[in-house]
């Protein structure tokens, strides 16, 4: 049941990305897929490895190739894993919720913002960068963590 659950969210994922290929890459974009992010939280690793596989199938499409798959997959392997381990450590607490979006945002600021689109891409100014993509993050991210996460962990021990 468990790599059930990592390949449905994988699913989700990627189709949430691709379907919004606008709002999914580049330096102004607020990728409605990462509401998941926070997922592995609550979920257990098989979550963990959903979502990075998810990211990998969905960078694959990405305007700015191998590197996004690369750097993007990797970002959200780092989150998720942390996240992962976070709920592995201190147990589901409500003000975790925050701490997440913000931990998971930063990291996306930092690899997407500075390695990805600054860096890698030649995209500007790195502060600007790490600010906008952090910040855009944050939406999708506390929205994943404010309401999907208190959500699933109420109903998801009925489907395991």
């Amino acid at each position: 049941m468990r790599s059930i659950n990592a390949i449905i969210l994988a699913a989700v994922y990627a189709i949430l990305v691709l379907v919004l290929p606008g709002l999914s890459y580049g330096p102004l974009q607020v990728r409605i897929a990462d509401v998941l992010s926070p997922l592995p939280y609550v979920m257990g690793f098989e979550s963990v490895i959903g979502l990075t596989l998810g990211t990998l199938i969905a960078n694959v499409f990405s305007p700015y190739g191998i590197w996004d798959m690369i750097i993007g997959t990797l970002c959200t392997f780092t989150y998720a894993l942390i996240d992962w381990f976070l709920g592995k450590l201190i147990g589901y607490k409500k003000w975790m919720l925050i701490v997440i979006a913000t931990v998971n945002s930063i990291i996306v600021g930092f690899y997407i913002g500075v390695l990805l689109l600054g860096i890698i891409g030649g995209g500007g100014n790195l502060t600007y960068l790490f600010i906008l993509l952090t910040s855009e993050s944050f939406i999708s991210m506390s929205i994943g963590s404010l309401i999907l996460v208190p959500t699933i962990r109420k109903y998801y021990k009925v489907f395991k």
